[in-house]
């Protein structure tokens, strides 16, 4: 603090020698005897509250020296002899007393000088100059914290300003990166407005993966960064499930079920079985909803065909994702033979046939067969001979020919055809030998 008191003691002499120098009039008389009147009497009185960017100047307007003074002020530069071209603080009015002005947004660690000043209708008068010097501050000191609470998504970034250098911290926070192992401005930012020792949950993290983050700080005099630290966001673990066996089975229902064993590392918010008629179903097939967490469940499955075979598993929902159990197979009842028909074409002992399937019926037809016999239901004949065919074929037929039959007697042919589902037969077709 500095305390300063400055006189200007303007004698008759001293008012007429810059009188003729500058042509200023003052006013006085050379006849004036009364030198009171002609004393103007202000200074700068006290410099205190320096900051490293702020200052407040006081300054006592003791006397205006019957002078008519319009307005008194402070200015300050950073070089000598300031003037009211450089920074200054003013105020109007022929007004005695202490008047003060704050200073702000000033250079750290800088000498600056200071005058208060008159102004009057002719002219400025400037008291004398003093000097002060605003504080040196320093860049902060800081500390990167080990992350905590680190999850698949989230964690919590921990920092501490261990020295703010002597100057108002502008901001602070967190750099990371999972590519960058010294995260900087180009890198995510996070910022905080806490204490000296400060956190931020942090969330939107990829899941098993590895980051970078350290501390920041920021005054008048730059930035400084903590040490960089690393950590790992946690594996999601799926859940474990397993598919019980098929209880019950119809032409388009049944009831299986599971267990999830345990939850992982995210509890289970769907769970229930999925079901097709491919190997590996998925839930975007068939599929049932039977509660969530852990333990057994029972479920339904619905809208099946007949006579078909199901590939069957168990599920479980949450947010490290989709767990399947192992799959169980089950075929559902029902089902439809195929339609066969049959022709008969005779010669005095042969027969010719053909077997033909009108309609495979749930399934591909798997064989196809002919059979001969007497009026007394026994059988007679022998196939000498048959066309080829595949299995897979739409609507396949198959030409027989039968030998050892009697002349002049009556038999009659049935057609077989089979399937998946079971054999079926043609309706009897008689004829007669020649």
């Amino acid at each position: 603090m500095k305390k300063i008191t400055t006189k200007l003691f303007i004698t008759t002499f001293t008012v007429l020698f810059y009188s003729c120098l500058i042509s200023l009039n003052i006013g006085c008389s050379n006849n004036e005897k009364d030198e009171e009147k002609s004393i103007i009497d202000f200074g700068i009185s006290d410099i205190s509250d320096i900051t490293e960017n702020s200052v407040v100047i006081n300054a006592d307007f003791k006397s205006n020296g019957k002078q008519n003074v319009l307005s008194r002020g402070i200015c300050i530069a950073m070089q000598t002899n300031p003037t009211i071209n450089d920074m200054k603080h003013e105020e109007n009015g022929n007004v005695l007393g202490q008047y003060n002005s704050k200073f702000e947004n000033l250079q750290h660690d800088t000498k600056f000088y200071a005058r208060p000043y008159l102004k009057t209708e002719s002219k400025i008068i400037y008291g004398n100059e003093h000097t002060f010097t605003t504080k040196k501050i320093n860049i902060p000191t800081l500390t990167t914290i080990a992350v905590s609470e680190i999850t698949q998504l989230s964690a919590v970034f921990n920092g501490k300003i261990e020295n703010d250098g002597a100057s108002k911290i502008l901001s602070k926070g967190f750099f990371y990166s999972k590519t960058n192992p010294m995260p900087e401005v180009k890198d995510q930012k996070i910022e905080n407005t806490g204490n000296s020792e400060f956190s931020n949950l942090v969330s939107g993290l990829e899941q098993n993966t590895k980051y970078f983050v350290r501390t920041f700080a920021s005054n008048l005099a730059g930035t400084a960064y903590g040490q960089v630290v690393s950590f790992t966001t946690s594996a999601y673990i799926l859940p474990t499930v397993k598919t019980l066996p098929i209880s019950t089975i119809s032409e388009t229902t049944g009831i299986g079920g599971g267990t999830v064993v345990s939850e992982g590392s995210n509890p289970v918010v769907e769970r229930g079985i999925c079901w097709n008629t491919a190997p590996n179903p998925t839930i975007n097939y068939g599929k049932s909803k039977d509660g969530t967490g852990m333990g057994s469940f029972v479920s339904n499955l619905r809208s099946l065909q007949p006579f078909q075979l199901y590939y069957i598993r168990a599920y479980a929902i949450s947010q490290a994702g989709i767990a399947y159990g192992e799959t169980v197979t089950a075929k559902t009842t029902g089902g439809n033979k195929p339609t066969v028909t049959v022709s008969a074409r005779t010669g005095n002992t042969t027969l010719y046939s053909t077997v033909s399937v009108t309609n495979q019926g749930s399934t591909n037809v798997t064989a196809i067969s002919i059979g001969c016999f007497d009026m007394d239901g026994n059988p007679a004949g022998k196939v000498s001979s048959s066309s080829s065919w595949t299995i897979g074929s739409t609507l396949p037929s198959v030409n027989y020919e039968i030998t050892g039959l009697s002349r002049a007697n009556k038999y009659y042919v049935i057609g077989y055809a089979t399937n998946d589902v079971g054999k079926s037969a043609s309706e009897k077709v008689y004829f007669s030998t020649l």
